[in-house]
């Protein structure tokens, strides 16, 4: 049984952005795209909390135009997955005592 009181918000959408060519949605969308490929990133695995790098680069490029690149990204391997497999089944344990 329930007794308390629930006042549960009205959902609202999130605005529509159109775009187009001179919105301002569209100058920050374009500014934020150049910041990000005037510095490229390296992203590393994160595996139980921790980072991982393989040295197995690959470069992450705009789908847009494929010649800009946005950074590099480690690839995991079989190892990582068997490592991420032992984190996840750790952290279920913890988890399961809360």
């Amino acid at each position: 049984m329930f007794n308390g009181f629930f006042s549960i918000p009205e959902p609202t959408n999130e605005p529509v952005l159109s775009y187009a060519p001179g919105t301002p949605e569209r100058t920050e969308l374009k500014a934020r795209l150049q910041e990000m490929l005037d510095h490229p990133v390296e992203v590393a695995s994160i595996i139980g909390g921790k980072e991982v790098r393989s040295g197995d680069v690959v470069e992450m490029r705009c789908p847009h135009n494929r010649s800009q690149v946005l950074g590099a990204y480690h690839r995991a391997n079989a190892q990582h997955a068997e490592m991420a497999i032992a984190a996840a089944n750790e952290a279920k344990r913890e988890w399961s005592r809360m």
